[in-house]
């Protein structure tokens, strides 16, 4: 019985080789098909090696034809491996429309993808049969994988500026502004800095310990999933979820959180925190307390819950310093650096808003004036570079403990703003419900110049 031939990877040899002839009958085409394709993109060898000397001698200052390759190719050694002369020669004979070379190129292009989907997938599905590494390393390289082989899909794209602008134009006059703002923070002070929350933004809250960079995340949290009640992922890498869910309710109840702790709540505090219990429970708000991730682990929760939750708007990380990369890095700077772009990048890939928690050098607290500046930002400038807004929490009166006039006093310093102004608003600290208020006249924020 005859053995079957095997069955080989997708491929087309037609379309690799009508590309290959109309670059022989017309140079200047190159132009446009290497924005399409790569050496790697060629199944057959001897195409490969035609295309990357065709590159090599246009590279050069020269036009590719039958004379320049065949030298080209002689010296590398390697016009018998593509076919030798009579080869080259052959390329333009039946070949197809010129006029449709774009279809061609995709058509190579389409099926280098497939290849490499194909080593992907086998490439997972041994690693899945294995249980040498943990499952969430082979989901996030596969996730990696696929993000890559979709990106070598896409096809190339210019778009006219006049068109995207028309487009913006028609949005503001149908009535519908709205498409261009991003997500309120509940606090409008901040808020009239600029549009607001932007989806695929990098968002940084920063501060000493003790000054409440949690506590004025959970606020925007809660905002965002119970009023706007859009859903909302908080990362907690040091707190755990019951912790966290105490202060959520004790703030969205504006009851005493050691008094729920210890249950010392009077009748009506009581119906206030079942109240505020439901409306909490009732929110697409979810919680993930997993101490000591990686980055690679962190990405693939975001992703999973992008896909339960399609419609996800904000993930919260508490915070940046716990997260490590997982790959071997000399320096920490150089590693907060790779984790902050590989978060702007994550807040892009999902189209979601992504606000990380940072610390801050200890050094500010020995200065006169203890406010902190973007320099303050612990273990890398990357923080600044990469985030589309940096904001400080101050309270002066952790400074100064004994000076009454300072009591409740907090201070939220925009110090980057990519999308608006950066500027200094004025918010109450409720130490008991552990929360940042609105001021009871609210003020503008004090706009820099």
């Amino acid at each position: 019985m005859a053995r079957a031939t095997p069955k080989l990877p997708p491929h087309s040899d037609d379309a690799e080789r009508a590309v290959l002839g109309a670059l022989l009958l017309e140079p200047k085409k190159l132009i446009q098909v290497r924005t399409r394709l790569e050496p790697r993109d060629w199944f057959r060898d001897s195409h490969r090696l035609l295309f990357q000397a065709i590159l090599d001698v246009t590279d050069a200052g020269a036009t590719p034809d039958l004379l320049t390759l065949q030298a080209h190719l002689e010296q590398a050694g390697q016009l018998a491996e593509v076919g030798g002369v009579s080869f080259l020669a052959a390329l333009d004979i039946h070949l197809p429309d010129i006029g449709r070379l774009d279809e061609y190129a995709e058509i190579i292009r389409e099926r280098s993808v497939r290849r490499d989907l194909i080593t992907g997938a086998h490439k997972t599905i041994l690693g899945a049969g294995s249980t040498a590494r943990p499952v969430t390393e082979i989901l996030a390289d596969l996730r990696q994988t696929t993000d890559h082989l979709l990106g070598r899909a896409a096809r190339v794209h210019w778009e006219p500026a006049g068109a995207v602008l028309d487009r913006l134009l028609a949005t503001i006059e149908d009535g519908h502004p709205e498409a261009l703002k991003g997500l309120s923070t509940g606090f409008p002070a901040w808020d009239h800095l600029g549009p607001g929350l932007l989806r695929g933004g990098l968002y940084v809250i920063a501060g000493r310990p003790g000054m409440g960079k949690t506590s004025l995340a959970l606020d925007i949290t809660r905002h965002v999933a119970v009023e706007l009640r859009r859903p909302v992922g908080v990362f907690s890498l040091e707190m755990r979820a019951d912790e966290l869910g105490l202060k959520l309710v004790t703030a969205e109840a504006d009851v005493h959180s050691h008094h729920a702790r210890i249950g010392y709540l009077s009748n009506r505090q009581w119906r206030d925190l079942y109240s505020a219990t439901r409306r909490m429970s009732a929110a697409p708000l979810y919680l993930d307390d997993s101490t000591g991730l990686v980055l690679r682990d962190l990405e693939a929760r975001a992703w999973w819950l992008k896909a339960e939750h399609p419609d996800l708007a904000v993930l919260v990380i508490d915070y940046l310093q716990l997260i490590t990369a997982g790959i071997r890095v000399e320096q920490r700077r150089l590693e907060i650096a790779l984790i902050t772009r590989k978060l702007k990048e994550l807040a892009g890939e999902l189209g979601v808003v992504v606000i990380v928690l940072s610390q801050l050098n200890r050094e500010l607290t020995r200065r006169s004036d203890p406010r902190p500046r973007l320099a303050d930002l612990a273990e890398s400038g990357a923080i600044e570079q990469d985030a589309d807004q940096v904001a400080f929490v101050h309270r002066p009166e952790v400074y100064n403990p004994t000076d009454e006039t300072l009591r409740g006093l907090a201070e939220i310093h925009v110090a980057k703003h990519r999308h608006g102004q950066t500027g200094i608003l004025d918010l109450h600290w409720s130490g008991g419900t552990t929360s940042f208020r609105n001021p009871a006249a609210p003020a503008d924020a004090e706009l820099s110049r």
